[in-house]
């Protein structure tokens, strides 16, 4: 199943959230009411309204899904997560994916030779596909 990138941001966001829960009891009423906001994005968002959204499974796969990207995640290299932040964000502004130079430019790489390689990388790890040439690259998530 296929999520918008904006619904697993925010699930993203409400484990984060939920887990410095755990972490920072001096905090917790500006956690709990952060929660409570993600909660209610959550709820709310237009893809439960979708005939994906509607199957009863679709909140659970949600959830598995953004933990298995948490955990793709954790082991990538700081260069990696850099371009993938830099891909999210063009994205999300642009709508439309940087070329590889706009890619490099953002992260300090010299060549666009690197993002390549950086992004062949990615792909590799099911973070990133590529949809034929030019601004081909997507976030799969």
């Amino acid at each position: 199943m296929t999520f918008p990138l904006d619904l697993i941001q925010t699930q993203r966001d409400w484990n984060l959230t939920y887990a410095q829960l755990e972490r920072r009891p001096a905090e917790t009423t500006r956690l709990r009411v952060r929660l409570k906001t993600l909660s209610v994005r959550l709820a709310v968002h237009p893809f439960w309204d979708t005939a994906a959204g509607r199957n009863p499974s679709a909140r659970v796969a949600l959830r598995q899904r953004v933990r298995e990207l948490e955990a793709v995640e954790s082991g990538l290299t700081d260069m990696q997560q850099q371009i993938l932040k830099c891909v999210r964000a063009w994205i999300a502004d642009q709508g439309e994916a940087p070329t590889l130079r706009q890619i490099a430019e953002e992260v300090g790489l010299s060549s666009t030779g690197s993002v390549t390689y950086q992004i062949n990388k990615l792909e590799q790890l099911g973070v990133l596909a590529r949809r034929g040439k030019g601004r081909g690259v997507a976030v799969r998530w």
